[in-house]
């Protein structure tokens, strides 16, 4: 039964994979909407080729052409897909406990953002309990995905969205924050007149955690074309790079929200001559729910619209 759901929830994301296709019209566009490499897209497509046993694509045209059987059933293939995320909302619907609503937030955002929001929830929603999950980026994504939380707070770059079909969840950007290079007062006045070509000591994230890939594509490349980087230490927790920030350990780009409090009182200083802050976007998505539970969920979605962002 396991290898069974396996492959439903792979094809389900093939299907995702060709309605990007038909929106776009191009490999490329489709892949970068799809947030994977081009050959793995492509891929993808011909594993739903196989899967459904027809051709979709005549790959002996260019530019991209679809064949007959794919044109004429472009319209079926949107409503299937419809149709499976509102099944799937029915279900999540019926088995959610409707006592109280769970919320999935990045471990970050949980600490300096959450108690914020939550508490404009708590006005919208007086007699609505809840319950909180902090985790990295790809698992509170995966919360929502799997009907495991009904809210989602996370962050996005115009490069790294969510990818959350629009069928499942409603989205809205709440605020926005930034990466800030950083590091305590002795740190800061032994780099402020840094030589090209010398070493920096650098707290890092996981290159695969979703800092870590903000970083390396926004920031890390203009940084090491001037100086060499010595990494002190690597951990996936902004938490815990702030910990050793502190100490003097090393310089980290860590979420202003996060350390507002220590710029304010000078425990760490921007390092303006060695990086740029990279901007993100805080967003929350709702999900998408059958009956009267997602009827009411989305009415106080669209009264949060309307109320002021915490601060």
């Amino acid at each position: 039964m396991s290898a069974l759901w396996g492959a439903t929830a792979v094809e389900l994301k093939w299907l995702d994979d060709y309605i990007a296709l038909i929106e776009t019209g191009t490999f490329s566009a489709a892949a970068e909407r799809r947030h994977v490499s081009q050959p793995a897209f492509s891929r993808r497509i011909q594993m739903l080729e196989a899967w459904l046993g027809v051709t979709l694509i005549d790959r002996a045209r260019k530019p991209l052409q679809f064949t007959p059987v794919a044109t004429g059933n472009q319209a079926a293939f949107r409503g299937l897909v419809s149709r499976i995320y509102e099944f799937r909302a029915a279900l999540r619907s019926e088995a959610l406990d409707s006592t109280g609503i769970t919320i999935a937030a990045q471990h970050t955002l949980a600490a300096a953002y959450l108690p914020a929001f939550l508490a404009r929830l708590q006005r919208l929603m007086p007699d609505q309990s809840f319950r909180i999950r902090s985790e990295d980026r790809s698992d509170s994504v995966a919360l929502l995905m799997r009907g495991q939380a009904e809210i989602l707070i996370t962050y996005e770059t115009a490069q790294m969205g969510c990818g959350i079909p629009a069928p499942m969840a409603m989205r809205q950007v709440l605020g926005a924050d930034e990466l800030v290079l950083v590091g305590c007062p002795d740190l800061h006045a032994s780099l402020s007149g840094l030589r090209e070509g010398s070493a920096v000591p650098m707290l890092c994230y996981p290159p695969e955690s979703f800092f870590g890939q903000v970083v390396r594509v926004a920031a890390m490349p203009e940084l090491m074309r001037r100086h060499e980087v010595a990494v002190r230490c690597v951990s996936a927790f902004a938490l815990g790079l702030r910990e050793q920030a502190l100490f003097g350990h090393g310089a980290a780009w860590l979420p202003a929200s996060l350390i507002a409090d220590d710029l304010k009182r000078g425990r760490l200083l921007p390092l303006q001559n060695l990086g740029r802050p990279v901007p993100m976007d805080i967003v929350v998505y709702i999900a998408v729910l059958a009956g009267a539970r997602g009827a009411d969920l989305a009415a106080r979605f669209e009264s949060m619209r309307d109320q002021p962002a915490p601060g």
